[in-house]
């Protein structure tokens, strides 16, 4: 079934063109991984889902009472709250309200916490980004968005993180750096590239090797263009005219391949290409918090 729709999104900041004229859809079940180079508007995509932020062009359609909780990268709290009264706060509505405290503290304990009635205002970026996504994840929404839950965890928390988004029985969104969690979560990634979006029904290793695939064909176009723009050119330089409809149309053909735009591959990309080109295995936890050295002999 699906829940969410947004059609011909087109968003700005200033001169930037975040989208173009794109779309994008969420369904019952899907566990989604938005990737993109920073700067394209990820977090973006991920507000105008969870309705705090509004397209400027486009529709954005939501299924009939459909709950979606927000995990932004710097989540705010009331004044004086503890950590305790905050999740409480948030999930006043909870089925199972009776066992919310419960239920909360377990969590809160997976991610560090000893002291239940620390004040909010007292605690780090870090330990504030770990209370909300207790939070939102002790909330009963039918879909959650989360703006790099990973940001903040070490390994131990990362893993715990990973089983609970697994059996997760709703609909997930996501942004995080990490690979590894992306690979072992989703089941779908959705990349923003250029302000479209492009969706691979796989996990994370599947969708390396299917923008690959994606990438052979553009260059492979991009190399046939190139051919083909030669031999026109080289008429041209004989001295083509313009005297008959035919000679126009050949003419026209030769302007529309000069004037294409040759596709455009981003660095991040290249680096991946280079790991499997070398058979490089998938970044395990740690890997991914220090720099890949390759050593050529």
């Amino acid at each position: 079934m699906n829940l969410l729709t947004i059609e011909h999104l087109t968003k700005s900041y200033t001169e930037r063109l975040l989208f173009d004229d794109t779309s994008f859809s969420i369904n019952e079940g899907e566990k989604i991984g938005l990737i993109g180079i920073n700067g394209t508007g990820k977090s973006t995509l991920l507000r105008i889902v969870a309705g705090l932020e509004e397209p400027d062009e486009g529709t954005v359609a939501k299924g009939r009472n459909l709950d979606i909780r927000f995990l932004s990268q710097n989540p705010r709290f009331e004044a004086g709250e503890t950590i305790l009264e905050s999740i409480i706060r948030e999930n006043e509505g909870h089925e199972h309200v009776w066992d919310l405290e419960s239920q909360a503290k377990n969590m809160l304990t997976r991610l560090g916490f000893t002291e239940f009635d620390t004040k909010v205002d007292t605690l780090s970026g870090g330990q504030r980004k770990r209370v909300a996504l207790v939070s939102v994840l002790l909330s009963t929404a039918d879909l959650l968005v989360l703006d790099e839950p990973t940001n903040h965890l070490d390994s131990s928390m990362a893993d715990w993180l990973e089983d609970y988004l697994r059996r997760f029985k709703g609909a997930l969104l996501m942004v995080t750096h990490d690979r590894y969690f992306l690979d072992s979560v989703t089941n779908r990634i959705v990349e923003l590239d250029k302000g479209k979006l492009y969706s691979y029904q796989e996990n994370y290793e599947g969708y390396l090797k299917l923008k690959a695939d994606r990438l052979d064909m553009e260059q492979a176009t991009e190399r046939k263009r190139q051919s083909i723009l030669r031999i026109e050119l080289q008429w041209m330089q004989r001295g083509a005219r313009a005297r008959s409809t035919k000679q126009k149309a050949h003419i026209e053909r030769y302007e529309t391949l000069r004037d294409q735009k040759a596709p455009e591959f981003d660095k991040t990309w290249n680096w991946i290409l280079l790991r499997a080109a070398l058979d490089v295995p998938p970044l395990s936890w740690r890997e991914y918090r220090r720099p890949l050295v390759i050593r050529f002999s």
